[in-house]
Parts: structure tokens; sequence; C-alpha cells
């Protein structure tokens, strides 16, 4: 009696065939009517019940079998694997005694999220979009993104709206947050200081003398919605600096006559203005009766200061009060050269209309003489600078007069009458 405490004492030790005179009447599966979702694993054991009263774990002895195995299918271990959305009775026999259980497969179980990019920088006021995808219990994988409810843990820094999309507020660090039933994905996200994403030059067109100069500026527009001047850190250029150059500082000097570009460029994105170069007109006015009651003949002294390399044309017209072209003629100046021109034995002394004009203006074009070189003023081709200035006699009461000398206006071409004097020649 003793051996037989000592040699059975404990049941779970005992082998599935021991236990002389006891017989197996039935099994239980445990647990029992589970569910599982579909490619979740579920162990299963048996324990026999004996006629004696006894209860032993069967282990692997039993045989194990499965009713629908597209169900569900079964190993010798009792792990239970769901294939597919169903009912399915699970069986385990030994000795001639069976005991059942059903298990229900359901869909796809969600495991975890995984939420891309994982690590991500972005500049302020830029947006972003965040993907969540879900990876399930039978091995597939499902884009989340518009079924996932999303968080930010600092919206202050970043928000993020329920299709996902982030938009980068303020400096910092933070995390996005993807929830799917209880189940969260996760994403690190930094935010940058905003970057530049256009930029402006002003002025945007602009038509600028000939030799004149002219401040430009650029004004970027940030990513956050702000706009910054940055003048002084752009790289500027000129797409043809012959016709008009700029300093690093965005001062634009017109060179040539022409047409070009102005280019700013910061972190890549780049701004432009359109230049024009108008040639310059030099404005005189005239009074030949002050010249001939006063004895002082006028003169009109012009100068080539050499800003462009070669002669230049003078291409002069004289009009009179009606604003009629009553005299015109070209004579060349060279490089660092001076002309002098006489009111009353030059200007005024061949008038086209055969009369004298008695007042008026003199506008002087300053020309290309390549095509030109008898500076014939009726070819004009503007080109080059050059400046002047006159001596007229000018009365101070009681008949008197006296000498004064005064530098020439300088206004663009085509905005005096100098627009007429084409279709006057």
């Amino acid at each position: 009696m003793l051996a037989a405490l000592l040699g059975c004492g404990l049941w779970l030790s005992c082998g599935a065939g021991s236990g002389a005179g006891k017989e197996l009447t039935h099994i239980k599966i445990a647990p029992a009517n589970q569910t599982i979702a579909k490619g979740a694993t579920l162990q299963l054991s048996a324990t026999g019940y004996y006629s004696n009263g006894t209860a032993q774990a069967l282990g692997a002895t039993v045989t194990w079998q499965t009713s629908q195995p597209a169900v569900a299918t079964i190993d010798a271990q009792g792990d239970v694997t769901g294939g597919g959305v169903g009912v399915t009775q699970i069986s385990a026999a030994y000795e001639g005694v069976a005991g059942a259980t059903s298990v229900t497969v359901g869909p796809p179980a969600l495991l975890a999220i995984t939420v891309s990019p994982n690590q991500s920088s972005l500049p302020a006021g830029e947006s972003a979009q965040f993907t969540a995808t879900g990876n399930f219990s039978d091995g597939t994988v499902q884009n989340l993104t518009n079924r996932a409810t999303w968080t930010s843990s600092a919206p202050a820094i970043a928000s993020v709206g329920p299709d996902g999309a982030a938009v980068a507020i303020a400096v910092g660090t933070l995390t996005i947050s993807a929830t799917v039933g209880n189940v969260t994905g996760t994403a690190g996200l930094m935010v940058t200081p905003a970057v530049v994403i256009a930029l402006s030059v002003v002025p945007a067109t602009v038509s600028m003398v000939l030799e004149n100069t002219r401040q430009f500026q650029a004004i970027a527009t940030l990513s956050n919605g702000t706009t910054k001047n940055m003048t002084a850190t752009v790289t500027w250029s000129s797409a043809q600096p012959g016709i008009a150059s700029v300093t690093s500082g965005g001062l634009v000097t017109a060179n040539q006559v022409g047409s070009t570009t102005i280019l700013a460029e910061a972190s890549g994105v780049t701004g432009s203005s359109s230049v024009t170069v108008t040639p310059l007109l030099l404005v005189s006015y005239f009074d030949v009766a002050y010249a001939k009651k006063s004895g002082y003949d006028g003169t009109l002294q012009l100068t080539n200061p050499g800003l462009t390399s070669g002669s230049l044309c003078a291409m002069v017209y004289v009009f009179d009060r009606s604003q009629e072209l009553n005299e015109c003629c070209g004579c060349m100046v060279s490089d660092s050269g001076l002309r002098t021109l006489s009111l009353l034995y030059d200007l005024t002394a061949n008038p086209l209309t055969g009369k004298q004009p008695q007042a008026g203006i003199i506008e002087i074009v300053s020309s290309d003489p390549t095509s030109n070189p008898t500076c014939n003023p009726g070819s004009l081709a503007p080109a080059g600078a050059i400046l002047g200035w006159e001596t007229n006699a000018q009365p101070t009461g009681g008949g008197t007069f006296q000498e004064t000398e005064t530098s020439l206006s300088q206004v663009p071409l085509g905005k005096g009458r100098s627009w007429r004097t084409s279709a006057a020649i």
C-alpha cells in the first residue's frame, strides 16, 4: 500500500495508461468553445476522466482532429490555427473515448500599426502626410490611414487632421499617433524653422535710364506664411551684366541700352525682375532773342564721359515754340571728348522751315555710330551716354542781361518729345 501511494500519490506524474483497475470514461478539452482571429493560434489541452474519479492530462497521447480544416487546423500538440472565417469542431480521442469543443474563427485581428514616415523633419508652416499601415493576425497588411484616430502629442507644435495630414506650426519635437481600436502606432516629428518658399524682387518690372542706379529688394515668403526682407542675404545676379549689373546688396546699375533680368536666389528659390535700360535724353531751353539783345551767344557743350568705350554720335534736335522740328544735326564726340555748339551759328542758323526760331527746346540723344558713322540724325540707334551743359543770356531787369551756365536736364528717351523726332525727320 505504501509503495502504491509513493508511486501514484500525484496523479499528474503518472502516465496515460497507469492506474490499474480504472477506465477512461470521458475527455474534456480546455479551453472550451473559444473564438480566435483568422491567422491566430490557440493552444488546446485534453484531460481524461476515469471511473475511479481521477483525472489525468492526456498530453500528446490523444489524436486531434478538426471537422473543418479550411476553418482551422490542429497539430499533434493541440495547437489550433485559424485558417478561415467560420466554426469548426475540434475533437481529441484516446482509447476509444473522444471529447470535443467548438472553435469559432473570426476576421483577422489587428496586431500592430506602423506609422510612416517613422522619423521626419518638417519646416514650420509646411504639411506632411502620415500613413497608418495595419499588420493583421493572418499576415496581411492594410492601409488604415482613413480609419485611424490621429492625435498629436503637442498640437501647439504640429497639428494632425483626421486624414493623417500634419501641419507644422512651431519649432519643436512631438509624436504623431494613429489608433484603431486598442492598437496604437506612433511616429516622431521634428519641426524646424520656416524656410523660403517664394522670392519676389521689387520692383518686378522697371525701366531705368542709362547710367542710373536703383536699389532693388528681395522679399521672401516663408513656409509659415510670413514675409522677410532678404535683400542683404540673397545671391544677386544679372542675366546680362553688360546691360545692367547688380551688387551683392541689390544695387542695380544701368550700363547699356537693352533689356535683362535681375535674379535673386536663396535656399534654391529664385525671384526675378525685368529691367529695361533706356538711353538718356538731354533737354535744353533756348531764347535767340535774348542772345541777340544781350550780345551773349548761347552755347551747348557736349561731352562723352567714356562710360561706354569708343566715340558716340550726339544727335541734336531743335524744336521751336510750336514743338515743330526746326533743325537737326549729328556730331561725333570722341571718348572723353568735348564738343561745343553755338546757339546762333550752329543750332539755329539753318532752320528746316526757312525761319529762325526765336525760342524753343533742344533735345540731344546719344547714338551708336557703328552703322551710322556720319552721325546722320535721321538714323538713330540710341546707346551710350553723353552729358552736357549750356550757357544762356538771362535778363536781370532794366534792359540788362547776364550769362548763366546750367547742366542739361536728363530724362529717359521716350518720355519727352523725342518720340516725334524720327517722324519729323
